[in-house]
């Protein structure tokens, strides 16, 4: 078993030389800096299991080095127990709020210290894990999906270009460019399929991380009504434009980037498209109901069973022997996933023949929650 490394950081040369050695004497491996800067370097150079850090030190005290650790990707997700002798709440919210994992004030006992050390160090462990499994089931759905999800567009660029090469003298100028618009076809729908698994790949990533959510929705951004009516109307206009689209948008600023909320809104009208017949209606509503703006995007098409609608997820798809579905599933889970790490839900409405409604809870910025 691996010994649990811990960086001490105090410029009290008996307070460090004491939590070092009793830390030793548990078995653990310490490393120790008697300033902020340093301390920061050795975190980096080490990546330790969690970091102890004095509060008050000359120079770079213990909340700067706490922000200069959250703010590298290679020290994020590191926990940080703060040391002060300071008891007022304040000071120990005002560290917590920085994103401290815990704060101890001097004296402390050994059990105490132990105690904190060893509850960080399951929590990390445990959020790691998480992580490690949520990523080996992207890698096996990923394994299953892609030989089928790739296939047909894949077998009609090698079929059509392997008819051009071989019968080229032998065909018609609009035999030629019917093939060659196959190819370019299949090309564009087969880079959608790797950007969306990429796409997705990244957002379970992200789910892991302890600090996603407060950075996606650190900024508000006004106007959102206006960007979801653009994103639809390009949307129904890249399939043909031959969908009646009607939409009725409340103003509304919401705590979300332009391109995640752009993402929501072309996957769900995507799949709207895709799956209704032409000139039928999509409408789309956006209002506010309690602590959410409720975006919602209805269509005519045909639907699905109350057993499908519970089996959503990335790479599941229905009914492959009667319908064409490629990627349905995993534009669904993509805008799922973009509206959970934002603080919000999806919600589907659906049944056979009769449509399909799918809602998106996103919090309003006063009622976000961290």
């Amino acid at each position: 078993m691996n010994r649990k490394k811990i960086v001490v950081i105090d410029d009290d040369e008996t307070t460090l030389r004491t939590i070092s050695r009793i830390l030793e004497t548990y078995d653990y491996v310490t490393f120790g800096a008697d300033n902020g800067r340093e301390g920061v370097e050795l975190v980096t150079r080490t990546q330790p299991d969690i970091v102890i850090c004095d509060v008050m030190m000359p120079g770079m005290n213990g909340y700067e080095v706490l922000l200069e650790l959250r703010n590298h990707a290679g020290t994020a997700t590191i926990p940080v127990l703060l040391l002060s002798a300071r008891r007022d709440p304040a000071e120990i919210r005002h560290g917590m709020k920085l994103g401290a994992d815990d704060y101890l004030t001097k004296p402390f006992s050994t059990e105490d210290l132990l105690r904190c050390i060893e509850v960080r160090i399951q929590q990390r462990e445990k959020i790691v894990r998480q992580s490690s499994q949520q990523l080996e089931q992207l890698r096996r759905s990923i394994a299953m999906r892609l030989p089928h999800e790739f296939r047909t567009p894949l077998s009609s660029i090698i079929v059509f270009g392997e008819l051009l090469a071989g019968d080229y003298d032998s065909l018609s100028r609009e035999q030629a460019m019917e093939m060659i618009a196959t190819i370019v076809s299949s090309g564009h729908r087969l880079s959608g399929l790797v950007e969306n698994f990429i796409y997705l790949a990244r957002l379970e990533i992200m789910a892991g991380q302890p600090t996603t959510k407060e950075e996606l929705t650190s900024f508000p951004l006004p106007g959102c009504d206006a960007i979801i009516a653009e994103a639809a109307k390009h949307q129904v206009l890249i399939y043909g434009n031959f969908h009646l689209l009607t939409m009725t948008l409340a103003p509304v600023t919401l705590c979300i980037s332009d391109a995640y909320l752009r993402k929501i809104i072309a996957e769900l009208v995507s799949n709207a498209c895709k799956f209704s017949m032409p000139k039928t209606a999509i409408t789309i509503t956006g209002g506010i109901e309690r602590n959410f703006y409720v975006i919602s995007i209805t269509d005519e098409g045909r639907g699905m069973k109350l057993e499908q609608i519970s089996n959503i997820g990335a790479y599941m798809q229905f009914d492959r022997d009667r319908h064409e579905q490629q990627g349905q599933g995993l534009g669904l889970e993509i805008a799922k996933r973009i509206t959970e790490l934002h603080g919000g839900g999806l919600a589907i409405k659906s049944a056979p023949d009769e449509g399909t409604t799918v809602q998106v809870f996103l919090p309003l910025p006063e009622h976000r929650e961290f």
